[in-house]
């Protein structure tokens, strides 16, 4: 069989190793799976959670095993489908921004840093920064259950440095039912404000310091850090005009 098409939708080659041997096999265990596949045990864990995210395999456990299988071919549409979403919804985020971004164009580049973060540690490694920094942080088009989903403990610990250090964090979210907010008594020194959804911009965006963070919630999470004080200001002044006209 040509893989080389799985290949390009997305899948990596132990992942299409892994989804055409349960495609012809009854349920199988990872030991199962590794065994015959010829692929360690821990890659086999990591490549069918990687396939069930996808939506191309799903478990059962009989007993206290967990047995594999691989779901109906046609899940590739939908996963295909997903994607198409999933880029669309990326490239409305960076119709949003791009104005912004191409204002940066005009700072002389030796004053501008950017640096990428991916999945869970990216989070940490900026929110870990924040507490360095020590400075006011001002956040908009956030919902806080992603981040309590995401990196639960470390929220804990996060939380627990801004009431030591007493940062302040300001943040603007979206004004509907069940928008999740960490309680006054986890962040006493958060304070939220709220906007209708036609004034609402939904990227998430951290500003500090003389730092910009912009978080892309892809597969993975993504954080886009850029140090630059002018930049820093613009995105200050636009959240500040936003805060105004924000209600508590």
């Amino acid at each position: 069989m040509n893989t080389s098409i799985l290949k390009e939708i997305g899948l990596t080659e132990n992942e299409i190793k892994i989804y055409l041997y349960l495609l012809k096999s009854e349920e199988k265990t990872a030991y199962e799976i590794g065994k015959d596949t010829d692929i360690y045990r821990v890659h086999v864990y990591d490549k069918l959670e990687q396939l069930m995210n996808k939506g191309l395999v799903s478990h059962v456990y009989k007993g206290s095993k967990k047995y594999f299988k691989a779901d109906s071919p046609s899940k590739l549409k939908e996963f295909l489908e997903d994607k198409k979403r999933e880029i669309e919804n990326k490239s409305e985020i960076i119709e949003q921004i791009l104005p912004e971004l191409e204002a940066m164009t005009f700072i002389p580049k030796e004053d501008t840093i950017v640096e990428v973060f991916k999945g869970k540690e990216g989070l940490k490694y900026f929110l870990k920064d924040i507490i360095k920094i020590k400075k006011e942080v001002l956040i908009s088009g956030i919902n806080d259950s992603k981040y309590e989903e995401l990196i639960p403990i470390f929220m804990k610990q996060y939380f627990r440095d801004i009431r030591r250090y007493k940062i302040k964090e300001r943040v603007i979210t979206l004004n509907k039912k069940d928008v999740f907010l960490f309680s006054k008594e986890i962040s006493p020194t958060t304070e939220y404000r709220f906007l209708e959804e036609k004034q609402f911009n939904p990227t998430n965006t951290f500003i500090y310091g003389d730092r910009v963070v912009i978080v892309s919630w892809g597969t993975p999470v993504t954080a886009i850090m850029i140090k630059n004080n002018e930049i820093a200001k613009t995105y200050q002044g636009h959240f500040e005009q936003l805060w105004k006209i924000s209600k508590c």
